[in-house]
């Protein structure tokens, strides 16, 4: 198992649709964080010039810029028919190549975040927290999509029928240039001040913090995403953000006006985004995290769509500087 050359964009994007890999391993999600001014490397692993795993790592900051750490969020990623022997071997070259950046940029550890079982004798601490998501819910879409919506809690099918009979209208709007024969699309400039107070009215409401509306903007800038948009009686009442990478759309983030919850806006975003992704092949839908807890409301709305409940495992840290690392817990309060 050795590090091979770095292959294109496409070539590294079609390793990770072939294997499930997540958006937060492509090229583009590299490409994006680069814009947010951080570092990041890539590295393709096999051996006779074949690829089988791919890893991209970034690096995050601690509170108040004490220090930094190394982050792989949903990798690295292996090509699926690999043992398990195989995959340790790319993990411990991943290891490896993470420890000489840990070096040169003063990292204090490596945080991954798999989608997948750990190896059972992998070494490395728990991660006392998650970055990512720990549960979500996907949506098969390779049904039909009358079964998919038989299949909805009745008081969704039925908000969603009220929101058509209401007269709110869907449409999308991109950046991205390849969907550009959809008749809904328009500049996603146009929309994003009113996608990003649609975001901060509900963070307001759910008691979250939403990022800064660059962030999104380059979200948009930099991923195959788009906006899906509400609107009702020439007024945009609620919209979301979604990305659409490999054979899954992922639902990232988004808003509605609470002045028009008897409207059912969201339902019928949802619904239409399931359906749109259906049309353009995508063979999974991800509401991209729940959590009873801390989200109550969110993802009793998510559970009504009856996705499969999905949990990730536990993440795990592997330490280079063990008193920064103390500290960088006392920081978050474990």
């Amino acid at each position: 198992m050795r590090i091979l050359s770095l292959t294109t964009k496409d070539e590294w994007n079609k390793f990770l649709a072939e294997n499930r890999g997540s958006f937060l391993q492509s090229w583009g999600w590299g490409e994006f964080q680069t814009s947010l001014l951080k570092k990041i490397w890539r590295f393709c692993l096999g051996e006779e010039n074949k690829v089988l795993g791919e890893a991209q790592l970034i690096k995050e900051t601690f509170p108040l810029n004490l220090k930094n750490f190394l982050y792989i969020p949903y990798g690295p990623c292996f090509k699926e028919e690999l043992f398990v022997k195989a995959r340790r071997k790319i993990l411990n070259l991943v290891f490896k190549e993470a420890k000489k950046i840990a070096q040169k940029e003063n990292a204090v550890f490596l945080k991954i975040e798999p989608t997948l079982p750990w190896p059972k004798d992998l070494e490395g601490e728990k991660s006392f927290e998650r970055i990512q998501p720990k549960k979500t819910l996907i949506l098969d879409l390779k049904k039909s999509g009358e079964e998919i919506f038989k299949n909805f809690h009745p008081k969704t099918r039925y908000n969603i029928r009220l929101a058509q009979r209401k007269g709110v209208k869907i449409f999308t709007a991109t950046y991205n240039t390849q969907h550009t024969t959809h008749n809904m699309q328009q500049a996603a400039s146009k929309y994003i001040d009113i996608f990003y107070k649609l975001v901060q009215r509900t963070a307001t409401r759910d008691k979250f913090a939403p990022y800064q509306k660059g962030y999104y903007k380059k979200i948009l800038e930099n991923l195959p995403s788009e906006l899906f948009l509400a609107e009702y009686k020439q007024k945009i009442i609620a919209a979301n953000l979604l990305i659409f990478f490999g054979k899954k759309t992922t639902y990232l983030h988004g808003g509605a006006d609470y002045k028009y919850r008897k409207i059912m806006a969201p339902h019928l975003l949802q619904w239409t985004q399931i359906q749109e992704s259906q049309k353009r092949g995508y063979e999974r839908y991800d509401f991209w995290g729940i959590d009873e807890k801390r989200w109550p409301g969110l993802t009793r709305f998510k559970k009504s769509f009856q996705g499969e409940e999905l949990e990730y495992q536990n993440g795990k840290d592997f330490v280079f500087q063990s008193f920064w690392y103390k500290i960088y817990k006392l920081i978050k309060g474990f």
